[in-house]
């Protein structure tokens, strides 16, 4: 997993956070690291030439690259420079598969919690359609007075992870990632199954309203689910701490306020193995979770 990483750059400083919060990953003996730039520059705006507009953006793209990479030349990391022309999404996916990255990271620029991010589009495309495991690291955290404020470029401990799981073989993609995630931090594991049983719909007489179903809010929250047992015995044998719990409620909501209410450093999901830019077949749930949590994503799409 950690054998090639592409981390795409945009030139901002809010893009270069990523950098040192994986210090610890991009320091590894056996990993290399891809930088990557991307000049989006069309050739022509109708009759007019941008060719030298491109040229100079390229340019400056590839000493970007080759000054950001440099900064890691004391540090032992393998690290190259990589420069793409197109569109964002497309060009890092693109330089994913013919570089074989084993690994994307990238940080978003979001500020608030339900707003899409800066990087939005393109780390939505770049989720959906990523045949590789992708870390989404916001440059942006909740402050002790609940503003959100820059992170401070550091190395991130990820002492916990929540790994959530519904029974299905989507849900167990992010299970190998993960565990590879955790032994480098030493990670303790939440294994989460948020059930959704629904009440039957009430019977409907004429001249009533209708009345939909609705979900059973959670009563008594289990640590006793074969749903969550087979993860969990996975991180248990690989020499992590994990505990299980199972709750009743609405999935995204769950995993999002356990995240906060218990200090998870990093969220773990699996996601439907769908060609293209399809959506998820966990759709709403990746989503909402991709778009308003506070804390790194961890996301691996089940193969076709």
């Amino acid at each position: 997993m950690f054998e090639r990483i592409l981390v795409p750059l945009d030139g901002s400083p809010r893009a270069e956070v990523i950098l040192p919060l994986i210090a610890r990953v991009l320091q590894r003996e056996d990993s290399e690291i891809l930088l990557l730039r991307v000049v989006d520059i069309p050739a022509a705006i109708g009759r007019v030439s941008l060719a030298e507009i491109r040229k100079q953006e390229r340019e400056e793209a590839q000493k970007y690259v080759h000054d950001v990479a440099r900064r890691f030349s004391g540090t032992g990391a393998k690290v190259h420079g990589r420069v793409a022309e197109g569109a964002p999404a497309e060009a890092i996916l693109q330089t994913a598969e013919t570089e074989g990255a084993t690994l994307i990271a990238m940080s978003t620029h979001g500020r608030t919690g339900l707003a899409r991010w800066t990087l939005g589009s393109v780390a939505e495309k770049v989720a959906r359609a990523s045949n590789i495991p992708l870390l989404l690291v916001r440059s942006f955290r909740r402050s002790s007075k609940g503003d959100l404020e820059p992170i401070v470029p550091q190395e991130f401990p990820f002492r916990r992870m929540l790994f959530a799981v519904d029974g299905s073989e989507t849900s167990m993609a992010a299970l190998g990632p993960a565990v590879k995630f955790a032994q480098l931090y030493g990670s303790d594991l939440l294994v989460l199954h948020v059930e959704t049983p629904y009440v039957p719909p009430t019977p409907v007489l004429p001249g009533m309203d209708v009345v939909f179903p609705h979900m059973v809010p959670s009563a008594t929250p289990s640590t006793e689910d074969e749903v969550t047992a087979k993860a969990a015995h996975r991180f248990e044998q690989a020499g992590l701490k994990a505990t299980r719990l199972t709750t009743v409620g609405e999935p995204a909501s769950e995993i999002l306020d356990l995240s906060v209410n218990r200090a998870i450093d990093l969220i773990a999901l699996g996601t439907h193995g769908r060609s293209g830019l399809a959506r998820w077949a966990l759709g709403s749930i990746a989503e909402r979770v991709l778009r308003s949590g506070e804390v790194p994503i961890l996301l691996v799409r089940a193969s076709r």
